[in-house]
């Protein structure tokens, strides 16, 4: 059987579950007991934790130990942490799979329990592992977070450990572990650092969009975090989703350190590694200065590749911290403006990027280029709502265009965005749906300047730019509906239906070639392969060299499948003695694959669950 090889995965495997013991459970037993109690201002409170609302997001303030907070997050927030982020983190290994196998009864499942078993238990041993073995200590914010929301201790630590086992899956995939789930890892981060001659007053002003492939969910809770321990470590702040607990993605402590992470993709990656995110939110904790968040970073060994924007406000000094699971590299910036995205810039770190395709490359130096172009447009005045305005671009500076979907700082699955500007005590918050950066940014105090005694009262200022929504209004619709295939796609497992929303997204938006390219996945995967070969041909008749490029080789594709070969190896070709084999290596080492496979037989079949489609970003993973 073709997915036979499942069962030699499986056959020694035991499905076991973690569980919170008992001894922690009779230790804070006072906690379940308590009840969420409303208070006369509006705001709820359980033990020393309480939530309010302001401009449709949650806070919270949390009080006590690591279990403590992580319970009160979970009981303030339990509805909301039970339909939110964190369950669908969990289940995105399991996603991936179930996107490119058929449900095969008991194989399928013992292959979920195996890459979870594999990788994401095998990084949770390893982080125990780190922090000197004792694992319940380690995990003792896990285990509160299960206890207070409801939910199984696999779901939380599942989905607090996927984003790590995701990028380590796709960095084994690449390295021809070809039987590997399609990762859905590679993310769209953009942050930046204005200071200097650049801002009003010369102090730092940071913007940050953190982008997730987990649209209507994510941005759907948007909840601030002020943890306040009682351990002896520092207050710090997260903006986050109700669920998801880490300060690790976005975080700011009280002695003015901002935190936030970058996914890239490299070949640089092993089990045995931790959750970078882990390492994160003990520099927030106890990290003071700018060279003890680095010493933090240096000590523990991550299980796959990420860089960090790091600022240190109070000591005007900002770095970009490059990781993989063999190095290191800690790049001190000098200059006023500094902007991050996906890939390493590092001499040292450079050669480790991982070249996916021509339009995740060319979409994460887009970014960082656009950043760059409009941090300068503002020298002496870049402030709070400037910030906005890059968070909320949509500007493709390589091909001179607004685009919904392509090269632009504001995507489709930013479900994360905000600007913190210390000079004035502040951080602004996005509340909307994707892309939450086009919303309105709502005012909150700065960890330090938030007083628990007083909350959140009184009035708030607010900034907001939805020039995209009123100036392109069709391309608005149809990244919309863009949205909606990929929810079709990665959660309910319908290509067919993802392939109807794509129709409609290239009816608003004909000049995009990133909706045609993925209708045409789309219909191949549903099995029309009349509808995919429309959509292709729609692609090689647009401006865009790689969609053009990759349009056509789906095209000799089809033909191969149908055993049309020497029209199939004639476009194989074609691609060979044209694609610049400096930005399109992947696909000209599939072209040539192809083009002698098909000379040597006549026909390439085309497996349609196999076809290994990276949604984020309208591409492929593999060709």
């Amino acid at each position: 059987m073709k997915y036979a090889f499942f069962l030699l995965f499986c056959m020694a495997m035991i499905s076991w579950a973690h569980e919170t013991p008992g001894f922690v459970k009779d230790k804070y037993r006072m906690l379940y007991s308590l009840k969420p109690e409303v208070q006369p201002d509006g705001s709820i409170k359980f033990h020393q934790g309480r939530l309010y609302q302001r401009g449709g997001i949650n806070v919270l303030h949390l009080k006590g130990d690591p279990f403590e907070m992580a319970f009160q997050h979970g009981r303030l927030l339990q509805e909301q942490a039970r339909k939110g982020a964190l369950p669908q983190i969990a289940k995105s290994i399991e996603n991936s799979l179930r996107n490119i196998i058929p449900n095969i009864p008991v194989v399928t499942d013992s292959a979920v329990n195996y890459f979870y078993k594999h990788y994401t238990d095998a990084i949770i041993d390893y982080t125990v592992k780190s922090f000197g073995g004792d694992r319940d200590q380690v995990l003792l914010e896990g285990y509160g977070l299960a206890e207070g929301s409801g939910l199984d201790l696999d779901t939380v630590l599942h989905g607090a450990f996927a984003p790590e086992s995701l990028q380590t899956i796709l960095g084994d995939m690449m390295k021809g572990k070809s039987r590997l789930p399609t990762a859905s890892a590679v993310n769209e981060c953009t942050d930046f650092v204005a200071r200097g001659s650049l801002t009003q007053n010369g102090e730092m002003v940071i913007g940050r969009n953190t982008d997730y492939p987990l649209n209507g969910f994510f941005e759907k809770y948007t909840t601030l975090i002020y943890y306040e321990p009682t351990d002896g470590t520092q207050q710090y702040m997260a903006v986050t989703s109700a669920g998801v607990h880490s300060a690790g993605v976005i975080g700011y402590n009280e002695s003015g350190i901002f935190l936030g992470v970058h996914t890239i993709p490299t070949v640089e990656v092993s089990t045995k590694g931790m959750s970078v995110f882990v390492i994160a939110q003990e520099a927030l904790r106890h990290a003071k200065t700018f060279d003890e968040v680095t010493a933090y970073f240096k000590k523990y060994r991550s299980a796959a590749g990420w860089t960090y924007t790091l600022a240190s406000v109070k000591e005007n000094r900002v770095a970009a911290i490059e990781i993989s699971n063999k190095n290191v590299s800690v790049s001190e910036v000098l200059s006023d403006g500094h902007v991050q995205t996906n890939h390493f810039v590092s001499p040292k770190m450079a050669p480790k990027n991982l070249d996916l395709n021509a339009s995740i490359n060319e979409d994460s130096r887009a970014r960082k280029l656009r950043g760059e172009q409009m941090l300068s447009a503002h020298l002496g005045n870049f402030g709070a709502q400037e910030a906005v305005n890059v968070l909320s671009d949509k500007w493709d500076p390589i091909n001179q265009e607004v685009r919904g979907l392509g090269n632009v700082i504001a995507v489709h699955t930013t479900l994360s965005s905000a600007v913190f500007d210390p000079g004035r005590g502040k951080v602004f918050v996005a509340n909307t749906g994707a892309p939450i950066s086009l919303g309105t940014y709502v005012e909150f105090p700065l960890v330090g300047q938030f007083n628990s005694e007083v909350g959140i009262e009184g009035g708030f200022e607010t900034l907001e730019n939805k020039a995209f929504y009123d100036e392109a209004p069709h391309m608005a619709a149809a990244e919309q509906k863009f949205i909606d295939a990929k929810a079709a796609f990665e959660n309910e497992f319908n290509p067919a239906k993802a392939r109807d929303f794509l129709k409609e997204a290239v009816a608003l938006d004909p000049g995009n070639p990133g909706y045609s390219f993925v209708r045409g996945i789309m219909a191949l995967k549903a099995e029309d392969f009349s509808d995919a070969e429309q959509a292709f041909e729609h692609c090689t008749g647009l401006k865009y060299v790689h969609y053009h490029l990759a349009g056509k080789y789906y095209l000799g594709r089809i033909w191969a499948h149908r055993g049309e070969a020497e029209k199939a190896k004639q476009v194989f070709r074609e691609i060979l003695n044209s694609a610049d084999p400096a930005i399109e290596r992947p696909l000209i080492l599939a072209a040539k694959k192809s083009l002698q496979q098909v000379s040597r037989v006549g026909v390439l079949r085309i497996n349609p669950a196999g076809l290994s489609i990276f949604m984020p970003e309208a591409d492929m993973l593999k060709y």
